[in-house]
């Protein structure tokens, strides 16, 4: 897990970084203040997902597939909802916003199989 948390921290201080030199420079017009908490929420996510799956695969064994399934499930609707509700309050930032939130998705669920997939490779 402490491994994790360090990337995670590294892949979320680049991905500050990189959208901090897009987003003051070419894409300045596009730019909105939730962007920024946005990549906070995935990332604290990501790490409270990561950390609930490794229990559940030492706990559970033979069902865990199916556990790793319903998470993925709830959490992309989670992510949904999420996205829902700040369109709800902010419609005329809606393109740039989910813009953001489907790369953030992308980027933080892709390094979130990636990581894992190590783990269970490891422990085989």
């Amino acid at each position: 897990m402490k491994q994790f948390l360090i990337k995670s921290t590294i892949l979320t201080i680049i991905v500050l970084v990189l959208g901090g030199i897009l987003y003051f420079t070419v894409l300045q017009p596009y730019y909105i203040a939730a962007l920024p908490w946005t990549v906070l929420f995935f990332y604290l996510v990501t790490i409270l997902v990561h950390q609930y799956l490794l229990k559940v695969a030492v706990k559970s064994g033979s069902r865990f597939t199916s556990y790793y399934m319903a998470v993925s499930f709830l959490k992309m609707f989670f992510y949904l909802a999420v996205a829902i509700v700040y369109v709800i309050f902010d419609r005329e930032n809606v393109k740039p916003f989910f813009a953001n939130f489907l790369l953030l998705y992308i980027i933080y669920t892709t390094f979130e199989v990636s990581e894992f997939l190590k783990f269970v490779n490891q422990k085989k």
